[in-house]
């Protein structure tokens, strides 16, 4: 029995007796197809009903004679739509139930267009959705069913207003994008073209020598609601596309080309638009660029992108099998499944194609639907890291304050909800996130992880090797404030571990030690924080005296005060420093105002310290009882620990499940400045035991 049958809306009616008869039994490696046979007239003032009949064929007899649909069930743009599967195709000469967006699928295909083609593949029709074992063959087919097909039909729902003003926008501009393309390839073939380095709202130099109309902000957010289509997030869209290269993508009778929209959105996307702002919509933004850059990235097969990573290119091609697939496992879980099953299941295919590349025989679970959604993720996470021996899934954990309720053990990334996996907020996928190598005393010489999973007992426990760096002692969460942030600065040791002053401790810290570019963060980041300060002061400076707030106008001349006589650091202004900048702001209000837009605007600093903090999902600055400092997950408190456990790239945050155990809770990955680079490995008395995770 299915689990989850009730999220299947088409088990129940395909368990019918009339239904029954339409579905025999497939022989193997077979699959059903419709061959459509014209219309029969309905009741009166009822439309006509599309005629089908079902034929059962091999997959390799067949190649290129037949074309696929890739759609969504249930509505094309709603995501709480509830389909009553009131429509209705004939198929056998019985009568089948079918959902509206596959209803104007069929009718558009056949009645509406062209196309019409003679043998058509939709899953909804051609599997029978209640015979569990049918649907677990069907899904092992399911590459070579797109792979022999002749073309897949992509149907995006009905034509709309944003459908038309996107097609409008997207063929005016491709044709100037490609030129600028080729210029900027042209002038720095080595580096390439970074994603976002085109602004085409506000440049109006780049409008006039391209002879283009600029588009008002609607028709911009038309494009960004089109893009935003449920087509475009759906797991199994990455399989359809990837492995068959023939695509029609329709919305209505407009025609779309995948190569098209990926280069607009590679090139004009970064993780936002750039030169936009879409207020109310920069979530909707954010996942468009990661919805083609995921799409993107897997057509790589995992060769060209993922062999950048030093780490990577020293595994064994086993390894590297079972660290592609938990890498687009983990970065896969934005999209959507019907099914949350289907994350695991959906992914098989690639890590079936990476492996034959390979010449390995992979361990991955087959697609069995009377599986619980818990057993098919834990199973999972469970071969991941018995095979990769690596600890980098628990950087995906989510804070715990954003965990639903789970019966999942502390270190399992919920990876089949969406949203539910840090892949945003995790360390790993910063800018230079892949050169931390806290576990290990060398990039070139990694350290594996002995990991021991306790799979007979109720909680599935793991078992790893750790040693406590040392005990939380102050946490200041980022919306606390810069001058909190600064305050800190007075707590830590005048000399830190590795020589740096506090405040240099503070600002390298704050941006987990790298910038876009490099890591460890160059010297000359310090002129970049000189800016945020400045800027963040004057902004409370102005705050204070237009509130009368006389309190925080003295709080924050106290701190640069104890700051200036106790830890000076060019970064920070002195208070005389300080009085003469703000006499300056006052003196000038409506310069000031420019001067703290541009500051925002151009201050490098912000944009490498966002990564950092996004709220009850981001990170939290702590310091220690010995006086490192770090940044650790949201939930953090005095009292949790930070360790090193064995083969880690990074320290990892673990609360006590009760003050007499010695089992632990994850509370997520944690960055602790001056040691990411094997220095605790060099501490006296640091020794690995055992560590259990519940």
């Amino acid at each position: 029995m299915d689990p989850l049958a009730f999220i299947n809306p088409y088990v129940s009616l395909k368990e019918s007796h009339q239904l029954g008869q339409v579905y025999q039994e497939l022989p193997e490696k077979s699959v059903r197809l419709l061959r459509y046979k014209g219309v029969e007239k309905g009741p009166e003032s009822s439309p006509e009903l599309l005629v089908f009949e079902l034929e059962v064929h091999k997959v390799v007899n067949i190649k290129s004679q037949y074309s696929v649909l890739s759609y969504t069930w249930g509505h094309p743009v709603l995501d709480n739509f509830k389909d009553d599967l009131s429509h209705v195709v004939i198929c056998n000469g019985q009568r089948m139930p079918i959902g509206l967006n596959l209803n104007d699928a069929l009718q558009h295909v056949y009645i509406e267009s062209e196309m019409a083609p003679p043998l058509f593949w939709v899953d909804a029709v051609c599997i029978n959705q209640s015979d569990l074992a049918e649907r677990a063959e069907q899904v092992a087919l399911m590459t070579t069913v797109y792979a022999n097909a002749s073309n897949v039909i992509a149907w995006l729902g009905k034509d709309d207003p944003d459908a038309h003003e996107a097609l409008a926008l997207v063929s005016e501009y491709t044709p100037a994008l490609k030129e600028i393309a080729s210029e900027l390839f042209s002038r720095n073939p080595d580096d390439g073209i970074r994603a976002g380095s085109i602004n085409l709202y506000g440049d109006a130099k780049l409008h006039e020598k391209y002879h283009l109309a600029p588009k008002p902000m609607d028709s911009w957010k038309a494009l960004v609601r089109f893009l935003s289509r449920r087509w475009f997030g759906r797991i199994w869209v990455v399989q359809e596309m990837v492995f068959n290269g023939s695509h029609l993508i329709c919305c209505g009778p407009l025609r779309f080309n995948w190569s098209d929209l990926d280069g607009f959105v590679s090139l004009v996307f970064g993780a936002q638009w750039h030169g936009l702002n879409f207020h109310g919509v920069e979530r909707e933004t954010a996942k468009i660029a990661r919805v083609f850059t995921f799409q993107r990235e897997i057509r790589l097969s995992a060769t060209e992108y993922l062999n950048q990573d030093l780490r990577f290119s020293l595994l064994s091609a086993e390894g590297k099998l079972y660290d592609f697939a938990q890498s687009y496992l983990l970065s896969s879980a934005f999209l959507e499944a019907t099914d949350p099953r289907d994350r695991v299941f959906a992914l098989s295919a690639f890590v079936n194609a990476y492996a034959a590349k390979l010449d390995i025989k992979p361990i991955w679970l087959r697609a069995d639907y009377t599986l619980q959604v818990t057993e098919v993720m834990l199973r999972t996470a469970q071969v991941l890291l018995w095979k990769t021996r690596s600890l980098d899934m628990l950087s995906y954990v989510s804070d715990l304050s954003c965990r639903a309720q789970s019966t999942l053990p502390s270190w399992m990334p919920h990876f089949h909800i969406p949203g539910a996996v840090a892949s945003v907020e995790s360390l790993l996928d910063m800018h230079q996130g892949r050169k931390y190598h806290a576990g290990s005393l060398s990039l070139s010489v990694p350290t594996f992880s002995d990991v021991y999973l306790h799979m007979d007992l109720p909680g599935q426990d793991l078992e790893v090797q750790g040693c406590l760096l040392d005990t939380v002692e102050q946490v200041i969460h980022f919306e606390s404030g810069l001058i909190s942030i600064l305050e800190i600065c007075l707590t830590l040791p005048s000399n830190y571990p590795n020589g740096e002053t506090p405040v240099e401790v503070l600002w390298r810290t704050l941006i987990a030690g790298r910038t876009d570019t490099a890591f460890p963060a160059p010297p000359e980041t310090a002129n970049d924080f000189a800016l945020f300060v400045k800027a963040g002061l004057i902004g409370i400076a102005l705050e204070a005296l237009q509130a009368g707030n006389k309190e925080l106008l003295v709080k924050l001349i106290t701190v640069l005060g104890e700051v200036e006589a106790r830890c000076p650091y060019p970064s920070v202004p002195t208070v005389g420093e300080f009085n003469d900048i703000l006499s300056s702001v006052l003196g000038d209000l409506a310069g000031c105002v420019t001067m703290l837009t541009e500051l925002h605007a151009t201050c490098k600093y912000r944009t490498m310290i966002s990564p950092t903090h996004w709220g009850q999902k981001g990170k939290t600055l702590f310091r220690s009882k010995r006086g490192y400092l770090g940044l650790s997950p949201h939930s953090t408190c005095a009292g949790d620990e930070v360790w090193l456990l064995k083969g880690a790239n990074l320290f990892h945050v673990l609360r006590k499940v009760n003050a007499a155990s010695v089992e632990k809770i994850l509370l997520g990955e944690g960055y602790v400045h001056g040691f990411m680079e094997g220095e605790a490995l060099r501490l006296e008395g640091m020794s690995y035991g055992s560590v259990i995770i519940k």
